[in-house]
């Protein structure tokens, strides 16, 4: 059955990968400049506004740098840099970009893409560090059609949305016991809700069951600041300003049958179980339980399993807690039921990994982290290098300077292909598990990495 699953995906993710959008390409963009008088001294100036000042933000900026100075030559754009801070917010900086009236706006992130959006509709602005251009713009669906990733307006970009299917195909080769996967988020993390149901989709198209756990997001997180810290590989955190409004899921289908209905609006956001939920995964039995078997007869456990499945429904799982119940104690209940534990990329969960992979180790539950700040407490997940995601962000750059219209260059996204399958040594040690070399360990990879070594550079690849 495992093998099954994982040929299926590995297929849909060749499939997926032929029609993806803003793959990596060493080619210049249409329209490039190809040849240049000695008299053009043509300089664009661009502002590029940063929604944290950390190494993420940094390696988005140094990669859109690097491509303009690949595709058009240093010399001919200048870059000003500012930052969110506790003493600038988005707003502000946005502002004084526009007054400086720029030839385009480069934002990281969504509050700096929002604050830019919100002040000129006429200076094409490139984002990145974006994981729902759809939602962030308020982008409508028009007869239920699927978005064609333009935005028809003055903006254009790459998502940093990694691939959702890779990371079920991650899941599943590592876990060799999959029996039910529990999906956390918390309400006011719109983005991570996004990724959980394209996740629960592919769930439900390979028959895997499935539940969603409310877990609160800390004060801290949801009251902080526009500069709130982060570190290295970690993207922005902010609360999303919409529940769900917008959103486009588009899951490509593992069989026959497209996925609809994904994301509708709602005002309020409850955890939801998988069609194919039956009561959790099954636990070892204890003596106890073995005499109470002897004495039931079959019909009564027939009977039990039947009604039990009757009553099965959503549940909001908002009402099983009080305000009493710790962190430890709420993952201790998924612990309980999933044999898996999904943390969506950029999740509003990331301060309180220590504690949530603390129980999970001890429950012997799996961990698939979305990005590696989540990945420092969990058994593997997926590296993608942000400096791509820039590089390809640079590269809409000089389409707009070389004339095409930005409202209709599409939104990209990352080649899944540079992908990297991580396993923490640590947790792989206590689980006992041991990786193939298709793997890379996760703190060596990471502290020997160099950023942008597998990005294909126009100026290079000559």
């Amino acid at each position: 059955m495992k093998n099954k699953i994982l040929s299926t995906l590995l297929a849909l993710t060749l499939g997926f990968s032929l029609v993806a959008c803003g793959s990596k390409s060493d080619s210049k963009p249409e329209n490039e400049k190809t040849e240049e008088s000695e008299s053009d001294s043509y300089q664009y100036n661009i502002s590029a506004l940063l929604s944290e000042d950390n190494t993420y933000d940094q390696i988005l900026l140094q990669g859109f740098t690097d491509a303009l100075s690949d595709y058009i030559g240093e010399e001919h754009f200048t870059i000003t840099t500012s930052s969110v801070s506790k003493d600038a917010s988005s707003e502000d900086i946005a502002n004084a970009a526009i007054a400086s009236s720029p030839d385009m706006i480069f934002t990281t992130g969504k509050p700096t893409l929002q604050a830019a959006t919100d002040n000129t509709d006429t200076i094409p602005i490139i984002a990145t560090g974006i994981i729902d251009f759809k939602g962030t713009l308020h982008i409508p669906s028009l007869n239920g059609k699927s978005w064609d990733k333009t935005t028809g307006t003055n903006v254009t970009g790459i998502s940093s949305k990694p691939s959702i299917v890779d990371q079920v195909s991650l899941m599943i080769e590592a876990t060799d016991n999959l029996e039910t996967v529990g999906i956390l988020f918390s309400p006011e993390d719109t983005d991570a809700i996004y990724q959980n149901e394209i996740f629960e989709a592919y769930l439900d198209q390979a028959g895997i069951p499935w539940k969603e756990y409310l877990i609160p997001a800390t004060n801290t997180t949801i009251k902080g600041s526009e500069g709130h810290s982060s570190i290295a590989l970690s993207p922005s955190k902010f609360v999303a300003f919409s529940a769900k409004e917008g959103m486009d899921n588009s899951v490509e289908p593992l069989g026959d049958d497209t996925i609809l209905g994904l994301n509708s609006p709602s005002s309020t956001r409850v955890a939801l179980v998988s069609e194919f939920w039956t009561g959790g995964k099954t636990k070892p039995k204890t003596d106890d339980d073995e005499s109470d078997t002897d004495t039931k007869s079959n019909d009564e456990e027939d009977s039990a399993s039947s009604e039990e499945t009757d009553t099965e429904e959503k549940i909001d799982v908002s009402e099983e807690y009080d305000s009493d119940t710790t962190i430890e104690e709420r993952i201790a209940d998924v612990c309980d039921e999933c044999s898996v534990i999904y943390v969506p990329f950029g999740s509003m969960l990331t301060d309180q990994m220590d504690s949530i992979g603390k129980v999970a180790e001890e429950s012997d539950v799996v961990i698939v982290a979305g990005d590696t700040q989540i990945g420092e407490n969990a058994l593997v997940t997926l590296f993608s290098d942000p400096y791509s995601l820039g590089y390809d962000a640079g590269k809409k750059a000089v389409r707009v300077f070389n004339g095409d219209d930005i409202s209709t260059i599409k939104v990209g996204y990352g080649d899944s292909d540079d992908s990297i399958k991580l396993y923490n040594g640590e947790i792989a040690k206590e689980f006992g598990i041991e990786f193939p070399k298709s793997f890379s360990e996760f703190n060596e990879f990471l502290s020997s990495y160099k950023y942008g070594s597998n990005t294909a550079r126009y100026s290079l690849a000559e």
